[in-house]
């Protein structure tokens, strides 16, 4: 895990690893920067920065189309890929949780967007004390 600038951030998700089998996980501040992680440091070419600095963009313009077709608030985006999924929340006004799901995970899709939401709740309440 890297370096947690958040406290208590790392324990959650390491929590969260554990009861979800997800290997790899982090928490990024809405202006992109790592809080907590366990990503890859080499994710397919990219290193962790970028990686926190896209999801939080893709959380930003998801939230920004749910605004103008007046949806509502965004819970959850699901990326599905041909090597995996990526899962992304809001953690309210200052964070966004993502989680990178491997094929062989076996988890469904309703299990995924369960857990990433529940770590998005505690992180807001972490994170806003």
């Amino acid at each position: 895990m890297s370096e947690d600038r958040g406290g208590g951030l790392s324990e959650l998700l390491k929590g969260f690893e554990e009861d979800t089998g997800i290997k790899s996980s982090a928490i990024v501040s809405r202006d992109g920067l790592v809080m907590a992680s366990s990503l890859p440091r080499k994710t397919t070419g990219s290193d962790e920065d970028t990686v926190a600095a896209n999801a939080a963009r893709i959380l930003f313009l998801g939230e920004a189309t749910g605004k103008e077709l007046v949806k509502g608030n965004l819970k959850e985006v699901l990326l599905n890929y041909e090597e995996g999924k990526v899962a992304l929340a809001g953690a309210g006004p200052y964070a966004a949780v993502m989680a990178l799901i491997d094929p062989s995970a076996r988890l469904e899709t309703g299990a995924i967007l369960f857990s990433i939401g529940a770590l998005a709740r505690k992180v807001r309440k972490l994170l806003e004390g």
